[in-house]
């Protein structure tokens, strides 16, 4: 009988093309897997569909039409949902019971009766990700999944047209078509056949030479199950108020190492995640930087290894690939592919960064720096090598508009930076040479620019702590003067690009509080290594700015969360 036609398929993680593919056979796994637990599966008598080997770097699948119909039934399962919205479709007739009105707040805070109109919209179910989401009792109130769909409607399957394997199957409906067309192409598996941005993420039928892009059939087949790996995030850009905001996607796709323990490990990584919400967003999926979501993973793995005493787990992957994509009308804007691999010093700091700043145009170049760590070869990871903390904010700190100044998160970093990083690393005993003489003048520069705000603010406002403390008016003086002046100072420093600008003001305003012994050295420092000293400077005014009233708001929501 022709269904009873076996095809059997191999495959070894060396042999495949990229982390896309590697991911999609850790997909197709546990989507064979978990075929049996569903409650259709027991009525499919005819359908053959197993794992007949499966080990740390391969496996082989033996199935018929039957179980190949079976398999893409779970994968590509979809349902309707009801929603409401308050826009009228003109071109539709609605009936009653799809009208309704409701009670809403205008942004004066009264309430008005606001007419809203039924719709429907296909859902993917996901397979079983759904039941590897613990963020609420109620299914369909699970923040992962939700967050998954999204993103299989906005970027995966971001095109409409791209939908049907879905909407045939909505609800149960019967479709094979798909199935049938794939088992006769699977009957070649080493033919070469085209690629799609349907399966392969990125992709193009053609490049920009008009040269075609080939894939093998076997491993194409495996593209369809890829996105059930996939961990995704939303990284913020900042709008010109300084406030985040959450258009587009970060992908992370797990470079699977070993199989076996992936598959394992990978249903207590989603199980492990942090439940807390943003809004219809989970919290821990709220990032600064594509990349971050590779890191956000690599520690969640981390975690589950202690956990559960598996050391293991932390060698089941060798990196991750992060591809950052948005929804623009009907095409998807590829805005960054990268890749990442787990450093342990890199994720133990990115632990640090993550909970030490609050402000996100900040934290977002801190990680841009942390990103340049690379391992050295033939060496620990400790010994791994970052560039200067302090890089990258000279360009930050100059072109960012005057309103994010006011962002007191952002002093409130700047302090951190020196004092858990710059400052503290100081009393390190395996510092080279360098590295001693860098930090050095960075605690000049920290020292000096604090004792100028504080000496002006005593002697042009006759302002102490010690004469406001426990005085709220005066408190309030207090840091509005001082914050005042670190803030001229600060533009005063920024608009001085050039070096010899910048050297003149220096040694005119901050150069008295230098200490004596130290004017021979720092003034070396000063001529040979006049931009960092400039972007020091800028980072220690900021961290004299006022910070009082956001600091408590920040630790009332730390509280609350």
């Amino acid at each position: 009988m022709k269904n009873q036609k076996i095809i059997e398929l191999s495959y070894q993680l060396a042999e495949l093309p990229s982390s896309q593919h590697r991911a999609g056979l850790a997909g197709l796994v546990l989507m064979v897997q978990n075929l049996p637990n569903q409650p259709w599966f027991e009525e499919r008598e005819n359908a053959i569909i197993k794992l007949s080997h499966l080990d740390e770097y391969e496996a082989t699948l033996r199935m018929n039409l039957e179980g190949l119909k079976a398999l893409l039934d779970f994968t590509y399962g979809a349902f309707n949902e009801e929603r409401w919205t308050t826009t009228k479709d003109k071109k539709k007739k609605y009936s009653e019971d799809e009208i309704r009105e409701v009670e809403k707040k205008d942004n004066k805070g009264k309430v008005k009766l606001v007419k809203e109109y039924r719709y429907t919209v296909v859902v993917p179910q996901g397979a079983f990700l759904p039941d590897w989401d613990e963020s609420d009792e109620d299914i369909n109130k699970r923040i992962w999944i939700k967050l998954w769909r999204d993103m299989l409607w906005n970027i995966v399957r971001g095109v409409p047209a791209t939908r049907n394997p879905f909407n045939n199957r909505c609800d149960g409906q019967v479709y094979t078509q798909d199935a049938e067309k794939l088992w006769k192409d699977l009957s070649q598996p080493d033919k070469a056949t085209g690629q799609s941005g349907n399966y392969y993420l990125g992709a193009m039928a053609t490049t920009a030479e008009n040269i075609p892009t080939k894939d093998i059939i076997r491993y194409q087949f495996l593209l369809h199950f890829a996105p059930f790996i996939f961990q995704i995030y939303r990284p913020s850009s900042i709008n010109k108020d300084g406030n985040r905001e959450f258009n587009s996607y970060a992908i992370v796709i797990p470079d699977v190492a070993n199989l076996k323990s992936f598959c394992c490990s990978f249903p207590k990584v989603l199980k492990a995640r942090d439940h807390t919400k943003i809004g219809y967003l989970p919290r821990e999926a709220l990032i600064d930087l594509a990349e971050e979501g590779a890191l956000d993973f690599f520690i969640l793995q981390d975690r589950i290894a202690r956990r559960f005493d598996e050391q293991s787990l932390r060698k089941s992957i060798l990196g991750a690939e992060i591809i950052h994509a948005e929804k623009s009308g009907n095409s998807i804007k590829f805005q960054s592919i990268n890749y990442v691999e787990p450093i342990s010093t890199m994720t133990d700091r990115y632990a640090q960064i993550k909970d030490n700043y609050w402000c996100p145009w900040f934290r977002k170049q801190r990680l841009l720096n942390l990103l340049s760590l690379q391992a050295l070869p033939n060496t620990p990871d400790d010994e791994s090598t970052e560039v200067p903390l302090w890089t990258g904010f000279d360009a930050l700190l100059s072109r960012i508009p005057r309103k994010w100044l006011e962002d007191p998160y952002f002093s409130h970093d700047a302090r951190q930076l020196f004092n858990i990083e710059i400052l503290k690393n100081q009393g390190k005993n395996q510092m080279n040479n360098q590295s001693t003489k860098i930090r050095q003048y960075a605690e000049i520069v920290y020292q000096v620019c604090q004792k100028y705000v504080l000496s002006k603010l005593d002697s042009k406002y006759d302002l102490t702590w010690d004469k406001c403390q426990g005085n709220p008016q005066k408190q309030k003086e207090y840091n509005e003067k001082k914050t005042k002046i670190a803030n001229e100072a600060f533009l005063a420093v920024r608009s001085r690009s050039e070096s010899q600008a910048f050297i003149e003001y220096f040694v005119s305003t901050l150069y008295p509080f230098v200490k004596k012994d130290e004017f021979s050295q720092f003034a070396e420092d000063l001529f040979n290594k006049t931009d960092e000293i400039r972007v020091l400077t800028l980072l220690a005014l900021s961290s004299q700015f006022s910070s009082s009233k956001k600091d408590e708001s920040k630790d009332a929501n730390n509280q609350a969360a």
